[in-house]
């Protein structure tokens, strides 16, 4: 890495190395080529201050894994009319390498400082580019874009170094697996992972697991949204600290939907305060009458829950990941939900690509691993391609993920919202031209029968599960208040467990 130059009139100062420490490294490794079992993948050429000591290392780390010796005699042929390499001493500069070198024992040592040092100047060139990108007032660069390009660039970098951890053995990951089953046979049949507040779901997945990309997908028109949101206020009534990006709709307006469903009224209460009766007749509701009094009592509960929104104009995934840090530092996280993906704009890094498959597989990958950096599940939400719609059978498949494929792979569970009388609704039967009275009367009697027994039902189809079966979840659809219910006899409230 370059010197950055200084600015604000501070003195220059150099990026933290230890050239010592990588001459004594590559001397071990020209000494005995054992030395490199000692640090395996920990070093990339990359890592090493001196370029020319990164070539070298390079040149024995080909050598060796590819089963050959690597030794002065070899690596000065490898160099032989190599102008950088003369320029240090050539043949002469392997000596004085061999002669840094203090045994193979320190091997491993040697190579994690060389790693501690590169990482250490990676973080300071990435905030001095912040810190100069900020210094120029650039209109179509905010403030925020910046510092979300910085956390992005940070959290890039994070994941880049904690790439070098050793390999484990058998017993110390079955010990892990132990303290799971320990853990799971305390909790006598509970959940593993955060969950849904719906009973079926989380029977079939044990919950929301940290680390889990767990995706949604449906048509427009089926309640991505309403389903989302069920999940976040049902699960922060159990104690869950959620983060709810909305991409598609003002926070208010999501969470009036919860206002109308815990208050037993329709949308259109919250929304527009009134409300339709008997035969379709519009009545206003009263700001002090009985209507009005259930939705401030259910305003006033559903405020306590430990729900964080954002509803900013532009998502990105480096701006959901620096506020989902941000929470989780300040009050702590448990689950993320994104609303949707299709919403959603590259991050700086990836708007170049031009091509939307692309850049929806890099959102997917980037919300992964920030499910796995947090420790937490992200409940994203995605829509369906049309292709859905010119199937005589609508019910969603794995192929009908729209852009990317790289979405089923990035999911640990995938799931698609099915509502039967949806479809139905849309599809009314229409009498053909030379179609008999008789057949035109039972066919028209066939689906109204099926709209009447498909009313309210949903399902939620689980098409793939990395750890669990697959299958579909029956849901209960509120259609006048926008809310999923648990399909379980004799009802339940809205959101069950809401804080008094």
């Amino acid at each position: 890495m370059s010197v950055p130059a200084p600015f604000l009139g501070t003195p220059i100062r150099l990026p933290p190395a230890n050239l010592a420490a990588e001459q004594a490294l590559l001397g071990a490794l020209l000494a005995n080529n054992k030395a490199y079992d000692r640090f395996g993948g920990l070093l990339e050429a990359r890592h090493f201050a001196d370029a020319i000591h990164g070539r070298i290392f390079d040149g024995i780390r080909r050598r060796i894994e590819s089963g050959r010796v690597a030794d002065a005699l070899s690596m000065r042929q490898e160099f032989e009319g190599n102008a950088a390499f003369d320029e240090v001493g050539g043949a002469a500069y392997i000596a004085q390498l061999l002669s840094s070198m203090t045994g193979i024992v320190n091997a491993g040592e040697y190579a994690k400082e060389i790693r501690e040092l590169w990482m250490r100047r990676e973080i300071i060139g990435t905030c001095i580019a912040a810190a100069e990108r900020a210094f120029v007032y650039d209109p179509e660069l905010p403030a925020p874009a910046i510092l979300a390009s910085l956390d992005s660039d940070l959290a890039e970098l994070s994941r880049d170094g904690a790439g070098g951890g050793e390999a484990r053995d058998s017993a110390t990951v079955v010990r892990e697996v132990m303290d799971g089953f320990t853990a799971a046979a305390a909790r006598q049949g509970g959940l593993a992972g955060v969950t849904t507040g719906y009973a079926g779901f989380d029977r079939m997945t044990g919950g929301m697991m940290g680390g889990q990309l767990l995706l949604c997908g449906a048509r427009p028109g089926m309640g991505k949204t309403a389903l989302s949101l069920g999940i976040a206020a049902r699960s922060a009534a159990a104690g869950t600290r959620i983060f709810y990006a909305s991409a598609e709709m003002l926070a208010a307006q999501v969470l009036a939907r919860a206002v109308a469903a815990q208050a037993g009224q329709p949308i259109t209460a919250a929304l527009r305060a009134g409300v339709e009766g008997e035969g379709g007749a519009w009545r206003q509701l009263a700001a002090g009458g009985p209507e009005a009094h259930e939705m401030a009592l259910a305003a006033r509960r559903i405020g306590q829950l430990p729900i964080h929104w954002d509803d900013s104009a532009r998502h990105t995934a480096a701006s959901v990941r620096q506020k989902a840090r941000l929470m989780k530092r300040r009050m702590g996280l448990d689950a993320i939900v994104v609303d949707y993906l299709g919403r959603m704009q590259p991050s700086q890094r990836a708007t170049g690509f031009k091509n939307r498959v692309i850049e929806v597989g890099e959102m997917a990958r980037d919300l992964k691993c920030l499910a796995m950096e947090l420790d937490v599940p992200v409940f994203l939400l995605a829509q369906l391609s049309r292709g859905v719609e010119s199937r005589e059978n609508k019910r969603p498949m794995l192929s009908d993920l729209r852009d990317s494929g790289e979405i089923e792979q990035e999911a640990d569970v995938v799931t698609f919202l099915y509502r039967e009388h949806y479809y139905l609704l849309q599809n009314k039967p229409e009498r053909g031209p030379k179609e008999g009275e008789e057949a035109w009367n039972n066919r028209l009697d066939a689906w109204a029968n099926a709209l009447a027994a498909s009313e309210g039902k949903a399902e939620l189809i689980i098409a793939k599960q990395r750890q669990g079966p697959v299958g579909p979840v029956r849901l209960r659809f509120d259609g006048p208040r926008t809310w999923f219910y648990n399909d379980i006899a004799g009802g339940e409230p809205a959101i069950p467990g809401l804080p008094e």
